[in-house]
């Protein structure tokens, strides 16, 4: 019981902070959480510890040939204010062909960029996720195709650090 009330506190300051909540359990756990989970998500339990899936997921994204563009430290930024967690951080990647073909086909898609991968970790293991670029660019007709293949990228940097 008292595990649930921490997961769901938990999600409520991960909201705030425009991440995707989830938890890590065991397969029943694992289950309740896809429900939870919005249906726009991915989500995944690392093989590693928490610097070593952050490191795994950013050469994975460099070797997808995207940028990482910046790193942002929700764990430091939420010290700031008095608020102790384990480690969160998100990286924001993108590459420039991928915004050409945006601006070339529906340049109010711009707002959709950089792509993230929010890593966060929990008494129980590292969890990542992300949101499904073909939701993402599929709410812009001429970009359905986009977002398709940007699925297929994602999932090659999540089997970088997926547990198998």
């Amino acid at each position: 019981m008292c595990e649930k009330i921490l997961t769901r506190s938990l999600m409520a300051v991960v909201s705030l902070l425009w991440l995707s909540a989830f938890s890590v359990g065991l397969r029943a756990q694992q289950h309740e959480m896809k429900e939870e989970m919005l249906p726009d998500r991915a989500m995944g339990v690392s093989r590693y510890g928490f610097n070593d899936t952050v490191s795994q997921i950013q050469k994975a994204i460099e070797a997808q040939g995207m940028m990482v563009i910046q790193r942002i430290d929700h764990q430091a930024m939420l010290s700031m204010v008095g608020v102790k967690t384990k480690g969160m951080l998100t990286l924001e990647f993108f590459h420039p062909k991928y915004g050409k073909t945006l601006v070339e086909n529906d340049h109010r898609a711009g707002i959709e960029i950089p792509l993230r991968i929010v890593v966060m970790e929990s008494d129980m293991g590292v969890m990542f996720t992300y949101r499904k670029p073909s939701v993402t660019f599929g709410q812009y007709q001429k970009l359905k195709s986009l977002g398709q293949e940007l699925d297929g990228v994602l999932a090659k940097i999540a089997d970088a650090v997926a547990k198998k």
